[in-house]
């Protein structure tokens, strides 16, 4: 009989982790890492191999997003095997050995092994390419990271540095992130990082050629926002046999031209072309988009305009709340107290355009300065004034702010509400299907939005710029298999007829259930095992699992041995 005195109890957490090494395994991950990083000048780690690091490091951004030096406390706490690691392979995972891996990382043909991972994620979960949106996000930086001189050096990292910054911070330098996924499931399917002051414009070129190698062939669609609307990248993808769809940005004449006739009042023949229950709530009244086909654009490629009702009553109250906000800044010219008045006619004047055009309303506003006669009383000697000072009334101007409303130029703009054009090279799409595919791109906008909300990917604690492109390559990995775990689930339950899973508190309904959410039915489910003093284990039992966790680990094609289940 065993002393309970000489026995330890070991508690460690399973939680998601079946799951990401069932996927992983399922890309062929570890084999891919394998070949494609750059061997150690001694051949292979002695003591952990680089697959397992990398691993390792995507399961944490997955699952806990610590920084590099926190992952080895955080895996402490874990089983090991689940993630491919043994016991021993733990106390390895400081940060020296992960920033040596990510600059291994940064050294590898990542051009090849991303495109061997897509083509085994294509081919292993039957993923379609035939339709592919493009954008780009900005990764910002705290820090000077001055020592990015050599910018024609070969192979150098992206510089790190000023440009137009989209987290609305022009104070802090920035690298570009440029990310394309599939419309089946947005699943990623390339990544690139350029420097901080690269245009959007120029990443397109550069992004359909990769793509088209993964592909294999150019026969697919691609989808981007305003910036592909140039006539080189669009004539570099129509020359080669590709088609594309893009906004029509406002600088381009074709904009400015028929925006000009609806001003004038020219009536355009509309055509209703979809209608679907507003997202905002059941209360509100259906989004409805018509279009027309304009003219063809310059290069000969044809332009669709669309008008959206919903667009409409956003552009409105954009509009009047612009106004709004300058009158309220002309009013608090006119009330300038404990300031001293303007000193001319043509000050107040300055001052008054200046807030118009703060607020971008000098087309539905005109303010007129006006000139009101008054007096004060000045002391006739300096000093501080007692019961003995006198005074004299001096007569003064001072100035009012008249406003009023351009009606017909408000009513002119209000005729462009719930306007947006899409240009493409395609013939065969009608209006509505030029639209709907368009209207995924928001889901690609949700990816860069997971990557810095989710995977908390800022702030970047790494001083070497090498490191840093290591690390965004070991996160765009982690999306992929964000996005494929997502897929994955949702496409079990169409095919085996389940609605929803009760992944909402309270056990309400969920019909499209996310990663994370998937993940919350596992958080904090452990393995216990009771040890002797040698260290051998006594016996082993689980927390239960609950049903639906079973249900998502049985559609996602993970065992339930890893939780303590023989089924």
């Amino acid at each position: 009989m065993t002393n309970l005195d000489d026995t330890q109890l070991e508690s460690l957490e399973i939680g998601p982790m079946p799951i990401i090494q069932t996927f992983v395994d399922r890309l062929d991950l570890p084999r891919m890492l394998n070949t494609y990083l750059p061997r150690h000048r001694r051949g292979r780690d002695p003591k952990l191999a680089p697959e397992k690091v990398i691993t390792a490091m995507i399961a944490n951004i997955v699952v806990a997003r610590r920084p590099l030096y926190g992952i080895h406390e955080w895996a402490q706490g874990f089983v090991p095997e689940p993630f491919g690691l043994e016991a021993t392979d733990v106390p390895l995972l400081n940060d020296d050995r992960l920033g040596r891996e990510l600059d291994r990382m940064f050294e590898a043909d990542r051009a090849s092994l991303m495109t061997a991972v897509i083509t085994k994620a294509v081919t292993e979960f039957d993923v379609s390419l035939e339709q592919l949106h493009s954008d780009t996000t900005t990764v910002t930086f705290s820090g000077a990271y001055d020592n990015q001189t050599d910018l024609d050096a070969p192979g150098r990292p992206p510089c790190i540095t000023f440009g137009r910054n989209k987290d609305h911070r022009p104070d802090l330098k920035q690298l570009v992130y440029a990310l394309t996924v599939s419309a089946d499931g947005a699943v990623p399917i390339h990544h690139k990082t350029y420097d901080g002051n690269t245009s959007d414009d120029k990443v397109h070129i550069e992004t359909w050629s990769m793509l088209e190698k993964i592909v294999g062939s150019p026969d697919f669609l691609y989808v981007a926002d305003s910036k592909l609307c140039t006539r080189e990248n669009m004539q570099f993808i129509a020359e080669r046999g590709g088609r594309f769809i893009s906004v029509v940005p406002r600088t381009r004449k074709e904009y400015t031209t028929l925006c000009e006739r609806l001003r004038q009042g020219e009536v355009f023949a509309w055509d209703e072309v979809c209608r679907k229950p507003n997202p905002r709530g059941q209360d509100k009244d259906e989004v409805v988009y018509w279009a027309i086909e304009g003219d063809h654009s310059v290069e000969g490629y044809r332009i669709l305009w669309y008008r959206s009702s919903q667009k409409t009553v956003k552009d409105a109250s954009v509009r009047q709340a612009r106004i709004d906000k300058a009158k309220r800044g002309i009013e608090r010219l006119q009330n300038r107290e404990g300031t001293r008045p303007f000193p001319t006619q043509e000050a107040a004047q300055k001052a008054a355009d200046a807030v118009l055009r703060k607020e971008n309303a000098e087309r539905w506003l005109r303010v007129q300065v006006q000139v009101h006669s008054g007096c004060r009383y000045k002391q006739t000697t300096p000093g501080r004034p007692s019961e003995h000072t006198t005074y004299v009334k001096e007569p003064i101007e001072f100035f009012g702010f008249e406003v009023t409303e351009d009606g017909d130029a408000i009513q002119a703009d209000a005729r462009l509400d719930g306007l947006f054009p899409l240009i493409t090279n395609d013939r065969t799409l009608c209006a509505k299907e030029v639209l709907a595919k368009y209207k995924y791109q928001p889901n690609l906008e949700k990816r860069n939005e997971q990557l810095k909300s989710v995977y908390h990917v800022m702030p970047i604690l790494l001083k070497s710029p090498t490191r840093v492109a290591g690390l965004l390559f070991v996160y765009f990995l982690a999306l992929l298999l964000w996005a494929l775990i997502e897929r994955e689930i949702r496409r079990r339950m169409d095919q085996e007829g389940i609605e929803h899973l009760p992944l909402y508190p309270e056990m309400r309904k969920c019909e499209a259930p996310t990663t994370d959410g998937i993940f919350q039915t596992l958080q904090g489910l452990r393995r216990h095992r009771l040890l002797d003093k040698d260290g051998n284990v006594l016996r082993t039992f689980f927390d239960p699992l609950s049903p639906v966790a079973a249900q998502a680990l049985k559609l996602l094609g993970v065992s339930l041995q890893h939780y303590g289940r023989r089924k």
